[in-house]
C-alpha cells in the first residue's frame, strides 16, 4: 500500500491540475519497465492519492501567496523495511519529475526549495487491512501474486490465554509480571498503559461517589 499526500496552497491548482498531478504521481512511481501488466494493475489498485489545500501555509514566518510561484509538499507513505538509499533517491526523482510536468517553470523545482518530498516508511507490522495487521512481505506478495493473505476474522477470535482485554480501549494486554493492572470489586483488570488505568480508576471512583 502506498499513500501519496500532495499539499499545495489553496488556490494554487485548479481541479483538473490536481487530478492530473495525482494521476501522474501514481503512474510515475508505480510503473516499472518490464513488470507484468497484472502486477502494475494490482500496484495501482493499492495506491491512493489525497490532495490537501490547507487554509494556512506559512513559510519563513509569512503566509504563502498563491499568486506567487507554487510550492509543493508530497508525503509518500510506504511499508518500511525494504527501501534502499538508491530506491529512496529514485522515488524523490520520480515524484519531483511528476510535479515539474504541471508547473509553469519546471526547472525552477531543481533550483529552488519549492518541492519537498517526505518519505515515510511505516514499520513492519504497522499497516492493517481486512481488519488485520499486514506485514510488508504480505503486502508485496499480494501485489505480485494477487493472493490475499487472510489470517482469520479477528472479530471472531477469542482472547488468547495469558492475555486480557483493556476495558478502556479494548487492546489485548499480555498478563506478564510487568503488566499494568488494577483491582476493582474483587476483579483484576489489565491495561495497555497507565493512561487507560487512570481513566478506569476515575470512572469507577466517580460511580462509587455517585
Amino acid at each position: 500500500m502506498t499513500l501519496f499526500e500532495l499539499f499545495v496552497p489553496r488556490g494554487t491548482l485548479g481541479g483538473e491540475q490536481s487530478r492530473r498531478l495525482g494521476e501522474r504521481l501514481v503512474t510515475e512511481v508505480v510503473s516499472a519497465e518490464g513488470a507484468p501488466a497484472a502486477v502494475i494493475e494490482r500496484g495501482l489498485a493499492l495506491t491512493q492519492v489525497v490532495v490537501h489545500e490547507p487554509d494556512a501555509w506559512i513559510v519563513g514566518g509569512r503566509p504563502v501567496d498563491p499568486t506567487e510561484a507554487p510550492r509543493y509538499v508530497v508525503r509518500v507513505t510506504v511499508p518500511g523495511g525494504h527501501l534502499s538509499d538508491g530506491m529512496r533517491a529514485e522515488l524523490v526523482a520520480r515524484i519531483t519529475r511528476a510535479i515539474a510536468e504541471v508547473d509553469e517553470d519546471p526547472q525552477r523545482l531543481y533550483h529552488e526549495p519549492s518541492a519537498w518530498v517526505h518519505i515515510v516508511e511505516i514499520p513492519d507490522g504497522s499497516i492493517g487491512v481486512f481488519g488485520q495487521v499486514m506485514r510488508t512481505a504480505e503486502i508485496i506478495k499480494m501485489t505480485v501474486t494477487g493472493e490475499r493473505v487472510v489470517k482469520g476474522s479477528p472479530l471472531a477470535a477469542e482472547v488468547a490465554p495469558d492475555t486480557a482485554a483493556d476495558p478502556i480501549c479494548g487492546m489485548t494486554v499480555a498478563l506478564t509480571d510487568g503488566a499494568i493492572t488494577l483491582e476493582h470489586e474483587g476483579t483484576t483488570y489489565a491495561f495497555c498503559n497507565a493512561g487507560c488505568r487512570d481513566i478506569f480508576a476515575a470512572q469507577h471512583r466517580a460511580a462509587t461517589l455517585g
